[in-house]
Parts: structure tokens; C-alpha cells; sequence
């Protein structure tokens, strides 16, 4: 009695067919149609030879056979040649067992396996039809002239296999994209949006949205007709794919309506450049058929969480009116003012009411407020405590708000980073650093002061900011060494070989480089190492608990020490007594800022108190200090504000 355990037999009534898509190649590329290259793994060459005879009795010179004694020699073999089917004994020179079983499926999940075993029982038929086997048959109760027929059966079944994993994918495709452009549907899109808000609001990431909407596309389609609208479609799909990265993702809404999710931005200035990327590839006549071109308008909404929305539905919302928006101020930009003369319907045209955001009226306040000139640089000394003399001033941005008074900038930071108006804001506090130091110097104050300007990840990431802080540096005689450029550990994170160009860059121009906030953020002893830095600034957060906690206090000294290795420089901040300032000095921190020394001071108070410098030291808890900050104010400030 034969035995033959099968993954899924056919009755005996039904014959098999011999698949005739198996298409050989032989090793130069020579195609030969109707063959069936069979790869016969056996370590017994009487038994190959015995398997052979009989698969070449049924199948004649149809059958094109390797024969190969080790397991090594059949992956070889596989990963060199197309095949269409393996016969496998279990038990060969280098494997036994399922393990070599798993060897050819690991080569060639694809191929259909016969198992054509000396010794075979039940049990390990049971675990090679589990590990992948087609076929389980015995030598000793299956002759090889048998053997063609149940590989037969084997080929067939995995050619009905593929063409249902095959008619599944189709299916999935089908069901999350647009059968049109091939982009993804609406369902898949909000689900590829979903997912981008959740990795968003873990590692405070920010997400932007696209709306596109075609202009006239209705009057195209009724003019020229569905086909020539679907071409068009295709094609604006096809411009939209190429104006975005790769990890961006674009989704057709319905009708004339796209979507572009952009994950991972860091303003609304990365936002809009895409947009302008987009509109601008639209604007170049797209060829529908032979000699004719068409330009496609566009209006392109844009939103960007968690700024316009922190769901998907709200953040699409948000483009969507946005969009809206852009359509009737187009629409009313064109139509024409109605005169004496030239009455007509614009005379009635108003535009629509689109209910504005709480987000977008604090961007239109702070938009006011750069063009209104209410943003004020403030001054903060930093001394030598061994020497007893100011060596420099951190520029501290503070907006005079006419309704809350002089605010700090966590009132605005975030927001001005999420817009982008950073970078013109960011552009004046260093003119009026470099303007004030150039001022200082050229009064007769130590020529040896420096002045510190904070950046942001926004400026480490604009195009050509070393271009900028070149220019300004020549426009106001400030002379490079004398500048220092303040940076966080975690603004280098993003893009962080964007950011890394760009210290390059500005370390180029000759100024000093200090990674602010040390300790806190993410950055490594590598970075250390291998970025452009002069120095670093130690986080208010350890300075503020090192009379109380033996902990902050051994990581301050580690610091040091660490920055003293590597030749660096080494500041602190936040030092509020004279108790920090002192054991800051034991712990060799020399370089100290905080209020234990001075407020943050306008420009007027912080050349009084260097020209007091100049008559007599600058000690702590300082009588004298140039100017109190309103007790509102430093309510206002708080005592963790610089």
C-alpha cells in the first residue's frame, strides 16, 4: 500500500494538468517554454538516478533535471536558476530532518516541495507539511514512477495557491486605493493620518495636511469629455507624487479633490514650501494627448497639527476651509470693482465667512506684532566669578504686548516656530545683539566682551541661514569671534545632518558655538565629540537643586570635568544666590549667569551697568542692580525665566 500524506490531494477521477506558464531560463537567459526544470536534492545517487528514470518515464523531454547531493549546493542552486519544483530527501550530506526542509523554503518560498523521503512516519510527514511541504511521500512504499504524478499535483496546487494570494491582493489594493490614479482612497489616507498624529504627539513631532482642489476641472470634464478628465487626473496624481519625499503620502478624496499628508515637519514654512512646490509643478502644462498641453490651477488649503487640530477629522476640517478660503479670495481678486461707469454684480460679492481658529487669530496677533515692532532684545551679563568681570551678555527675546504687558518667551515661542516667523524674528534679535555689542565696544568697554543669540531648530534647518547671519554680520561691523550662537541638544535631533551642515557652516564664519540647556535634551558624548562646539551651558534644572541634592551636584561636576576634557568651555545658569554661586566656583563652573547677578535688562540699563563695570566690581545680590523688573512682570515671568 502506497503512502502519500498530502497538503490538499485531488481525487484520483480529476486529471491534473501539466501549468503551462513555467517559463525556464537557462543560466545565459535563453528562454525555453514549456519545460519543467525540476531540482532533485538526494545524497544517494542510485536513488537520484532510480528518481530520475522514473520522473523522466512520465514526463519525457519535457523534463529538464539538476541534481545536487547537499543542502549548500541546492540553495546555490536556487538563488542562481528558476525552477519549478524541488523533489527533497530529508536526510542529506550537510542537513537532516525539517531543518533542510527549511533551508530550500527559506531559498525559494515559492517553489512548490515534494518530500521524497527513505524514512518516513507519520509524525515528520506531519511537520514537513507544517514547515511547508507540498507532497509527503515515502521511497520505500512510492515507486518514482509515481513520483511524476504527485509532483504534478504539487505544481498544480501551488499554482491555484498564487493565483488566490494573488486575487487577495488585488482585492486589498482595491479596497484602499483609487482605481483611477492608483493612489490611496480616503479610508487608507485617514488611516495613514491616524497614525501619523499618534507618532506626532509621542515624540512631539508636527504633522502637516494638503487639501488640493483642481480649479474648472468640471468645465474640462463637460468640454472635453470623462476620458480626457480622467487622463488629466492621472496626470496631476503623477505631479503630485513627484513634488513630495517618500515618506510623504498623497490620497485622492474624490472627484477632483487630493490630499498630501506631510509627516514629520517643523513649521509652517516647510508646509507652505511644499504647496509651492506643488502649485508651481501644476502651473507647466501637462500633455493629455498628442500636440495638447494643458496648465492645471489649483487651490491648496493647508493645516498643521497640533496647531489646527489634534484628530485627523479636525485637521482635514481645517484644510478643507483653508482651501476654501484661498478659492473666493481668488474669486473676488478677480472680479472687478464696480465703478459710475462700470456697474455689475461684484458690487453684491462678499466673502464667505470661514470661522476662524483660536490658533489663527494668536498668528495674525503675533504677525502684528513683528510688523509692529514690539519685540524687545533684553540683556543678561555673564561673569567671571574668579576675575570679577563681565565677559558677556545673552540677547533675550521679550515682546511688549500693548493688552498683557512684556512677555516672555514661553507666551510665544512655540507659536512663532510653529509659523515659522522665527526665522525674521530670530534674524533681528541677532542684528540688535551684533548693533549692541558693536555699540559697547566702540564706547569704550572691554573689547573682550561677547554677546550669546539663541537659535532655534527652525533656524538649523532654514536654507541658507549661514548666508544670513553672514550678511548681517557685515552689515553691522560686528566682528565673528566676538558673536556666540546658543543651541539646545534637542533642535539638532530633527534633520540632524541639515543642523550639523549648518554649524559647520557657521563655525566656518568664525563664531563660537555652546550647546545651551546641557543635560536635558538628547544629544550624545558623540555629538560632543564630533559637532563644531566651543562650549557648553549647564541646565538651570541641575544648577537649582545643587545645595539640596548630592545628585545634581555630582552630575554638575561631571559636566565640568567632562568639558574640561574635551577642551570646551563651561557655563552655568540660573544661579540665583550667592550659596549656587559659590560651590559652582568649587566645582570649577567659573563662567555664571543668573539672577543672583542681574535681571535680563534692556539695552539702555545693560550699557549703565557696564559702564559702572568699568569703576567698581559687580558682586552678587547687587545693590545697585540697573533695573528691577516690575513685581507684575516677574510675577509674570516667573523665577524660571531668564
Amino acid at each position: 500500500m502506497e503512502r502519500k500524506i498530502s497538503a490538499l490531494p485531488f481525487p484520483a477521477s480529476v486529471p491534473v494538468p501539466i501549468p503551462t506558464a513555467m517559463t525556464d531560463r537557462e543560466p545565459h537567459g535563453t528562454p525555453r517554454v514549456g519545460v519543467l526544470r525540476v531540482l532533485l536534492v538526494d545524497n544517494d545517487r542510485r536513488a537520484a538516478t532510480r528518481s530520475e528514470a522514473g520522473l523522466r518515464t512520465q514526463l519525457g523531454e519535457r523534463l529538464v533535471l539538476s541534481q545536487v547531493p547537499s543542502l549548500a549546493l541546492a540553495i546555490r542552486s536556487l538563488m542562481a536558476e528558476s525552477f519549478d519544483a524541488v523533489v527533497l530527501e530529508l536526510d542529506v550530506a550537510d542537513a537532516s530532518g525539517i531543518a533542510t526542509l527549511a533551508g530550500i523554503r527559506g531559498a525559494a518560498p515559492l517553489v512548490p516541495v515534494v518530500v521524497y523521503a527513505r524514512a518516513l512516519d507519520d509524525t515528520l510527514a506531519f511537520l514537513a507539511l507544517r514547515a511547508g511541504a507540498h507532497e509527503c511521500l515515502d521511497k520505500r512504499e512510492t515507486p518514482p514512477e509515481r513520483l511524476a504524478r504527485m509532483l504534478q499535483f504539487a505544481m498544480e496546487r501551488q499554482r491555484r495557491v498564487s493565483l488566490l494570494e494573488a486575487a487577495r491582493v488585488e482585492a486589498s489594493h482595491r479596497a484602499s486605493h483609487d482605481p483611477l490614479t492608483g493612489l490611496a482612497n480616503r479610508e487608507l489616507f485617514l488611516d495613514q493620518l491616524d497614525r501619523a498624529l499618534a507618532f506626532g504627539a509621542r515624540y512631539a513631532r508636527k504633522t502637516g495636511l494638503l487639501f488640493v482642489d483642481l480649479d474648472g476641472f468640471k468645465a474640462i470634464n463637460d468640454t472635453r469629455g470623462h476620458a480626457f478628465g480622467d487622463a488629466l487626473l492621472r496626470a496631476v496624481s503623477g505631479r503630485l507624487l513627484a513634488s513630495v519625499r517618500r515618506s510623504d503620502a498623497v490620497a485622492r478624496m474624490g472627484g477632483d479633490e487630493f490630499v498630501v499628508l506631510l509627516p514629520d515637519v517643523t513649521s509652517r514654512r516647510d508646509v507652505a514650501f511644499v504647496k509651492e512646490t506643488i502649485l508651481a509643478s501644476l502651473r507647466a502644462p501637462i500633455e493629455i494627448s498628442a500636440g495638447e498641453a494643458l496648465p492645471v490651477e489649483a487651490s491648496i488649503g493647508s493645516a498643521m497639527s497640533p496647531l489646527d487640530g489634534a484628530t485627523a477629522q479636525e485637521l482635514v476640517d481645517a484644510a478643507d476651509a483653508d482651501m476654501y478660503g484661498e478659492k473666493y479670495q481668488r474669486r473676488r481678486d478677480r472680479v472687478v470693482v464696480p465703478s459710475a461707469e462700470t456697474p455689475g454684480p461684484a458690487a453684491g460679492f462678499q466673502l464667505p465667512s470661514i470661522r476662524e481658529s483660536v490658533s489663527h487669530r494668536r498668528e495674525v496677533r503675533l504677525r502684528d506684532a513683528v510688523s509692529l515692532g514690539e519685540f524687545e532684545v533684553f540683556f543678561q551679563p555673564v561673569l567671571d566669578v574668579v576675575a570679577d568681570r563681565i565677559i558677556g551678555a545673552e540677547a533675550l527675546l521679550r515682546w511688549r504686548d500693548p493688552d498683557r504687558g512684556l512677555l516672555a518667551p514661553s507666551g510665544f515661542l512655540t507659536l512663532a516656530e510653529d509659523t515659522g516667523l522665527i526665522v525674521p524674528i530670530g534674524e533681528e534679535v541677532l542684528r540688535d545683539a551684533c548693533v549692541a555689542l558693536v555699540g559697547w565696544r566702540t564706547s569704550g568697554m572691554d573689547s573682550a566682551l561677547r554677546v550669546a543669540v539663541n537659535l532655534s531648530a527652525v533656524q538649523l534647518r532654514e536654507h541658507g541661514f549661514e548666508r544670513r547671519v553672514a550678511q548681517i554680520l557685515a552689515e553691522t561691523g560686528c566682528p565673528p569671534e566676538a558673536l556666540t550662537l546658543e543651541f539646545t541638544e534637542s533642535s539638532t535631533m530633527v534633520d540632524g545632518e541639515t543642523a550639523m551642515e549648518t554649524l559647520r557652516a557657521l563655525k566656518g564664519l568664525g563664531l563660537r558655538l555652546v550647546v545651551d540647556d546641557f543635560g536635558v535634551g538628547h544629544a550624545s558624548l558623540t555629538f560632543l565629540r564630533e559637532a563644531p562646539v566651543d562650549g557648553i551651558k549647564i541646565d538651570r534644572r541641575f544648577v537649582s537643586q545643587l545645595l539640596v541634592d548630592q545628585r545634581d551636584q555630582a552630575i554638575v561636576a561631571s559636566m565640568v570635568r567632562l568639558a574640561r576634557g574635551l577642551g570646551l568651555d563651561v557655563a552655568a545658569e540660573g544661579v540665583e544666590n550667592g550659596e549656587l554661586s559659590q560651590r559652582l566656583a568649587r566645582l570649577h563652573c567659573f563662567a555664571q549667569q543668573g539672577r543672583h547677578f542681574s535681571e535680563a535688562v534692556p539695552y539702555a540699563a545693560m550699557t549703565a551697568l557696564l559702564a559702572e563695570r568699568t569703576r567698581e566690581p559687580l558682586r552678587g545680590d547687587m545693590g545697585r542692580r540697573p533695573r528691577r523688573v516690575d513685581p507684575k512682570e516677574e510675577q509674570r515671568f516667573g523665577r524660571g525665566e531668564r
